[in-house]
């Protein structure tokens, strides 16, 4: 048996990438399937994070001609009449010539509707096109069209799907009528713990800190997330004009992430209501930038509208930062218990929340409680039983035919 896992991407994709690698990372700790597996990149980049996999690493490169021929796969029609002469698609040729007898797909990939004859697992991470399809980055450009169509294809097509929180499970049921036997709950592991812990160096993080040059007589509240609409940034800045109201200066807030199309709108925001002196707006940081942030802050804060669960929960939780989270995103869940909730439809509410950070022994209950709780729920043994269970289950029908 051949398993070829899809690391698609780049690091530059910032949350959605990072997720994948340390999925990828676990895949290839499971000792009764290492020899089995073989990784395939879409960027050279990404070997830089793998050096001990060097000799299991594929490249599936898309030249330019490659990427024109991709377009007409993409229409129904023309992909239909292309099949029917057996002309297929780059990457059903690429599995073919590596003679794979199943893919992992780490993330939700076009990819996957090119597995004509060989089956497949997916991941996905959300259903927020159906749930927030009033945000550009679902209704615009036939976005949700398309993953509507791939969505489809996934669930009636996949061997297993791997969803993050049980939430994402019963909406895959509702929305699209899947099998519940076919879907698999996989709580997410952040991979910034890993990169912490083998650094293991305080004194090098707090320089990279210090790079930033942020005040250091206020409280540094932490949002890292790409500069998306749904992400809701705009929530903070109302908060920090509450705060200048109030003449209240005692907070800072960082952002970080990759300009999805709300960068220049914020920080146009940010200055023509004179609160420059609350933010510091970053783009794209490397990891160790990152985990520096997670060490400096004060807390972190995430009113995302998309879930319902997202990684910085679980760093925040690893590096013993409170977290003020979206209120009902995460709906009968004893995560809840862990985060400090909010209401996204009032500002007001945060300001009145952000009290907590002058309680040090109120802080120091809360992050030793969420500390141990990651590693009950962020827990590689179980992700390694969930995929050992799969492919053990895969194996077995595969002597079928093989």
């Amino acid at each position: 048996m051949k398993i070829g896992i899809l690391l698609e991407g780049s690091p530059k994709m910032g949350g959605g990438f990072f997720q994948s690698l340390k999925s990828t990372l676990i895949l290839f700790d499971i000792k009764k399937y290492n020899s089995y597996f073989e990784l395939i990149v879409t960027d050279t980049e990404t070997k830089k994070y793998l050096p001990k996999l060097n000799s299991k690493i594929k490249l599936y490169k898309k030249n330019f001609i490659t990427n024109y021929l991709i377009q007409f796969f993409e229409i129904d029609l023309i992909r239909d009449f292309l099949n029917k002469i057996k002309i297929n698609h780059p990457f059903n040729n690429f599995i073919k010539k590596n003679n794979y007898d199943l893919i992992i797909f780490l993330a939700p990939s076009p990819m996957s509707r090119y597995c004509r004859e060989i089956s497949f697992i997916s991941n996905i991470w959300d259903t927020d096109h159906k749930k927030n399809s009033q945000f550009p980055e679902h209704n615009s450009n036939f976005t949700f069209e398309n993953r509507e169509k791939l969505y489809k294809e996934i669930i009636f097509r996949a061997f297993k799907i791997i969803v993050s929180h049980k939430s994402n499970k019963i909406d895959l049921i509702n929305f699209y009528n899947s099998s519940e036997k076919n879907i698999i709950i996989q709580n997410f592991i952040p991979i910034l713990p890993s990169f912490f812990m083998n650094k293991n160096n305080e004194n090098y993080f707090s320089k990279l800190s210090d790079g930033f040059h942020l005040p250091k007589n206020k409280k540094i509240i932490f949002y890292p997330a790409q500069f998306w609409p749904h992400k809701n940034h705009k929530y903070i800045i109302d908060t920090a004009e509450i705060l200048k109201k109030n003449n209240d200066d005692r907070f800072y807030f960082v952002f970080c992430g990759g300009n999805k199309g709300t960068y220049d709108y914020l920080k146009k925001i940010i200055a023509q209501k004179n609160l420059n002196n609350y933010f510091k707006m970053l783009t794209f940081l490397s990891d160790d930038e990152v985990i520096s942030l997670y060490l400096k802050c004060n807390a972190v804060v995430m009113p995302t509208l998309g879930g319902p669960t997202n990684l910085p929960i679980y760093e925040s939780f690893f590096f013993k930062k409170i977290i003020f989270y979206t209120k009902d995103l995460i709906i009968n869940d004893k995560i809840n218990d862990h985060l400090i909730n909010i209401n996204t439809l009032s500002p007001k509410d945060f300001v009145n929340k952000l009290e907590i950070c002058f309680n040090d022994s109120k802080i120091k209950e809360i992050t030793d409680k969420n500390y141990e709780y990651y590693f009950e729920v962020c827990n590689e043994n179980s992700f390694k039983e969930n995929y050992t269970m799969i492919i053990d289950e895969f194996s077995e029908l595969l002597k079928r035919w093989k």
